[in-house]
């Protein structure tokens, strides 16, 4: 039987970057900026009464990249990366989804702006608040960055 090559290695510098494990890693920057900006425009939103449009933007851009988040994930774990912490990981990042569709959709049935913007404001402070605790869950901060576990790969996967 002819064995597949192996395309990663890492236990060695010069090996090929696994493009997925680390976009779904540099995604959480760009999620946490988006979150960053939604909650400014949110609470200036809230607080003054203008700019309604601008936060939603904002909120639902935030909404997009952590669904595309999520995916990435699942596909990593589908790619052979699970363990007690992934999965603590992943249940941790798909409720802070659910948080944020359901602050959402609530907020979409309230009479006013502001208290529509206020909603979708509350559900993204959770859904942060879970992000981090997800990210904590698989022993990294969530700012800092780490290369991928060294059994990783999606040749261990395919390899008999």
């Amino acid at each position: 039987m002819r064995k597949l090559p192996k395309f990663c290695d890492y236990t060695h510098h010069g090996c090929h970057v696994n493009i997925l494990y680390y976009a779904h890693s540099w995604l959480r920057y760009l999620i946490l900026l988006a979150a960053l900006a939604a909650l400014i425009a949110l609470a200036h939103s809230v607080a003054t009464g203008r700019n309604a449009r601008i936060a939603r933007n904002l909120s639902t851009t935030f909404v997009g990249l952590l669904d595309l988040q999520i995916v990435l994930g699942i596909a990593l774990v589908m790619g052979g990366i699970l363990n007690d912490a992934v999965t603590g990981h992943l249940i941790l990042m798909v409720f802070a989804a659910v948080v944020t569709h359901a602050a959402f959709l609530i907020g979409q049935h309230l009479s006013t702006d502001r208290r529509e913007l206020g909603m979708r404001l509350g559900g993204i402070v959770v859904a942060l608040a879970l992000i981090v605790v997800g990210i904590m869950a698989l022993g990294r901060s969530v700012l800092g960055s780490a290369p991928p576990p060294v059994a990783y790969s999606y040749n261990s996967v395919l390899q008999p």
